[in-house]
């Protein structure tokens, strides 16, 4: 797919948008970078060019998602969780597309959220994303004994390394609280 000067996203995070416009890319690597950097240029490429944003719309409102508004980029905790669950149970796609998206969320350019804090030894499959004064990541979280989700999204922040420092002591304090 090529990348033109109008789908660049100015925004967040992701590394598309320094690219020179008219620069070609897999689907699969939209894909990886849209989770592993939340590159928010290749989920508009993907989202605008492969199936269309109404069409995503109506799949997310079939699998329970009525909170996600596709085309002003908002949602709840709640539908993340539920699609978070639907990915990691492999109910979006077939075993081995879903190993490789699971993939893409446990090697994120952005470990130090969730994952900064939980022992290494613990798989976090999550997906940050970043707006002026906002923060989110979220994601299922496992040892191999205990499987949860978690979801921490914040608003009107002033303090970006606060923040992060904030989600992840929150998720240290869950992840402590369920191994008790």
């Amino acid at each position: 797919m090529t990348v033109q000067s109008a789908d660049i996203q100015d925004f967040g995070t992701g590394s598309i948008r320094y690219d020179p416009p008219g620069s070609v890319y897999a689907i699969k690597t939209l894909a990886k970078l849209a989770i592993e950097q939340s590159d928010n240029t290749a989920a508009y490429v993907l989202g605008t060019y492969t199936v269309g944003f109404e069409k995503i719309q109506a799949l997310m409102g079939e699998w329970g998602l009525t909170q996600t508004d596709m085309v002003n980029n908002k949602t709840s905790n709640r539908d993340i969780s539920i699609l978070f669950e639907k990915i990691y149970k492999g109910e979006i796609t077939n075993e081995a597309s879903t190993q490789e998206i699971l993939a893409f969320f446990k090697d994120t350019d952005f470990e130090d959220r969730l994952p900064a804090l939980l022992p290494k030894t613990v798989s976090v499959y999550h997906k940050i994303g970043n707006e002026i004064a906002i923060m989110h990541d979220a994601g299922f979280v496992t040892d191999g004994k205990t499987t949860y989700y978690i979801g921490v999204f914040t608003n009107d922040i002033t303090d970006e390394e606060e923040t992060i420092k904030i989600i992840a002591e929150i998720s240290k304090l869950v992840y402590d609280y369920l191994r008790r």
